[in-house]
């Protein structure tokens, strides 16, 4: 199945969404409905922040998209360097560092994997891993993953990351499931 990656552009934030919509029910159907469904509700609003984000991206800031031979977007990606305003907020709750989880703090200048998501049908096909290689190529990096995600771990794992820190609780839009850092 052929595909193509390329830089995402303002007039991809409808897909993008739908797309990460999917990937989150795929990935997590043991989470509650409201899950997806509070998303759902919020998918106006969520395309016009997400199309604002594409737009005012700075020159640290990575968004890809993946698309088939149709040009259906199947793939969604973004990278940034250091922590974001959630995690500053959440590690705020762990100032020592005893957990490991401060490395986007101590380095703001970290390449961080934010979002990386495809849909089903392109599993196993070399999207992920050529937006992984697009978003972060080899450099150092980290990212955060849910407890559980055994997939997402194994396909990590053999891009050279590394579980780094204890699990935590998430915040509330992820109903406190339990994540970790991996890093390279």
């Amino acid at each position: 199945m052929p595909w193509t990656v390329r830089p995402a552009e303002p007039g991809d934030a409808a897909d993008w969404v739908e797309v990460h919509l999917r990937g989150l029910a795929e990935t997590y159907p043991q989470m509650p409905p409201a899950f997806v469904g509070s998303r759902r509700a919020r998918q106006t609003e969520i395309v016009a922040s997400t199309r604002a984000e594409i737009e005012d991206a700075g020159p640290d800031e990575r968004y890809l998209v993946a698309l088939d031979a149709d040009d259906a977007l199947v793939g969604i990606g973004h990278a940034t360097r250091g922590a974001q305003e959630w995690e500053r907020r959440l590690l705020a709750r762990y100032p020592d560092d005893a957990l490991g989880l401060q490395r986007g703090v101590r380095d703001p200048g970290l390449r961080q994997l934010t979002t990386l998501y495809t849909v089903s049908r392109v599993h196993g096909s070399g999207v992920g891993g050529a937006m992984a290689e697009a978003l972060v190529g080899d450099e150092p990096a980290y990212l955060w993953i849910m407890t559980g995600n055994d997939r997402a771990e194994a396909f990590y794992r053999r891009r050279g990351f590394r579980r780094v820190s204890a699990a935590v609780p998430s915040g509330p839009t992820w109903f406190a499931w339990p994540m970790f850092q991996m890093a390279r």
